[in-house]
């Protein structure tokens, strides 16, 4: 049976149309400046507009950032003379496409990227230099469904920010780093000003320089670079944060990193303990009070020099060490079962001591920066690999060049994929008249929940995607 809405038109001073559904039906809020919208509410639940109502929402003004629809790269430039974030169109085939290279103050060194994909945050560790004696400079971005960046504008944090991971679209966590006593923050961002209110606050008691997000289990891993420990944070939902355990180790734990199951976590040993160490853990659910419990074999040997970088293929089977000394990539399989690490051949020399600014993966590719600090673009920028089954590498193109000199800060790759049930606008799980509502709202949000037929816009086409997507079931 068909139960038609009753309707409001919207008062003058241009709120949201208001629609009141008979009884068992939610009141919902609908889109400004429309003078009436004759809502069906038919049989189970499913919503449909008028085609009066779509010509009225075509003549709408849309102008929303989005997340990249193709795969794309960025990295962050460590450079005084004016830093820069540029972006990279990851092609089917490896090789690289430039979009963007936005500028972002000085001394940019760490991003981060929202789980939609729409917001970008970069953290610049400036010192004085940027005539802030106590406090430092973020900038925020949005990022657009093409991968190029607009700047939606800067906000003063503590001095040091050297790492930084989204907890959700809404909060973010930023490492301020201090050789004595590093501290955690939480803020709750609002990109409307920007502004980043301070949510919560953890001092690590010790030199803490990067993050490693668990968001399946909502637990946040840092590190202490000179008691050789990593420390375990709980969150909550509202960024909330709480100390829950911590263990040790015979190095220094450098670039703490997750398998993308979240099943190990490595680290890097650095100079520390002959300038070989590679340790590895078993993580343990979030209620356990021992946060990791060491790898069979734990520590490994690496036979390069001084390992600082650790990246780990999304499949899970091979990992690569990035070395400070003799700037050399290393690999290492990784047993599916129990985590312990097998060296294989796998080798790059990228350069000079130093050179190896960050790595990441992505499917079955390798990202290594080199930064060589040399005022020719032949001898910096963005090298490519393909990592086959036997963790064989093989360089994919140039050396691309990144267009800013000192390529040395994070390198994060955000990687776009369809929802499992892209009508549950609301996330719950499950299909029902609230996904409207939440529809409603990405729309007038201009949020990437609104693109429903995956085109990289929001437009009055998505709702009649939506209506398909919720027609066709999870």
């Amino acid at each position: 049976m068909t139960r038609m809405c009753e309707s409001e038109a919207p008062p003058q001073d241009q709120t949201p149309l208001v629609l009141k559904f008979t009884p068992g039906y939610q009141t919902l809020s609908l889109y400004p400046h429309a003078p009436l919208f004759i809502v069906e509410c038919v049989k189970g639940g499913i919503f449909m507009l008028t085609h009066r109502s779509l010509a009225l929402l075509a003549a709408l003004p849309f102008a929303a950032a989005a997340q990249p629809v193709e795969p794309t790269l960025f990295v962050a430039h460590y450079h005084g003379g004016g830093a820069t974030v540029a972006s990279f169109i990851i092609n089917a085939d490896g090789t690289l496409t430039q979009a963007d290279n936005e500028p972002s103050g000085i001394w940019s060194d760490s991003i981060a990227i929202s789980p939609d994909g729409s917001t970008l945050c970069v953290g610049n560790p400036a010192g004085t230099s940027d005539g802030l004696s106590t406090s430092d400079y973020a900038y925020l971005f949005n990022i657009n469904s093409d991968s190029t960046l607009s700047q939606i504008g800067s906000v003063v944090i503590p001095e040091s920010p050297l790492a930084m991971t989204w907890l959700d679209n809404d909060t973010i966590a930023i490492l301020n780093s201090d050789l004595s006593n590093s501290i955690i923050n939480t803020y709750d961002v609002d990109l409307e000003v920007p502004t980043l209110t301070l949510v919560d606050t953890e001092a690590t008691g010790g030199f803490a320089t990067n993050f490693a997000n668990d968001r399946s289990r909502s637990v946040l891993f840092t590190q202490d670079s000179f008691s050789n420990t990593i420390f375990r944070y709980a969150y909550d939902d509202a960024g909330n944060l709480s100390a829950s355990g911590s263990v040790s180790q015979g190095s220094y734990a450098l670039d703490v990193t997750l398998s993308a199951d979240s099943r190990f976590l490595y680290s890097a040993g650095g100079i520390s303990s002959d300038r070989n160490k590679v340790t590895g853990y078993a993580v343990n659910e979030a209620s356990n009070p021992v946060p990791l419990m060491a790898l069979p074999g734990s520590p490994y040997i690496s036979a390069g020099n001084s390992p600082a970088n650790i990246a780990i293929m999304p499949a899970g089977d091979y990992l690569f060490v990035g070395h400070g000394t003799d700037a050399t990539v290393r690999g290492f399989a990784i047993d599916n079962e129990d985590g312990s690490l097998t060296p294989t051949s796998a080798f790059y020399d990228v350069g000079g001591q130093g050179s190896i600014g960050d790595m990441t993966t992505y499917q079955d590719l390798l990202f290594v920066t080199d930064d060589w600090l040399d005022s020719s673009s032949d001898d910096r920028g963005v090298l490519v690999f393909q990592i086959d089954a036997a963790g064989n590498m093989t360089q994919v193109g140039p050396k691309y060049d990144t267009g800013t000199p000192r390529p040395e800060g994070d390198l994060v790759v955000w990687a776009p994929g369809a929802p499992d049930c892209i009508a549950d606008t609301n996330g719950d799980g499950m299909l029902s008249p609230a996904d409207f509502s939440a529809w409603v709202a990405a729309f007038n949000a201009m949020a990437p929940k609104c693109d429903q037929n995956n085109d990289g816009a929001c437009s009055p086409a998505d709702f009649s995607a939506w209506v398909a997507n919720y027609n066709a079931g999870c």
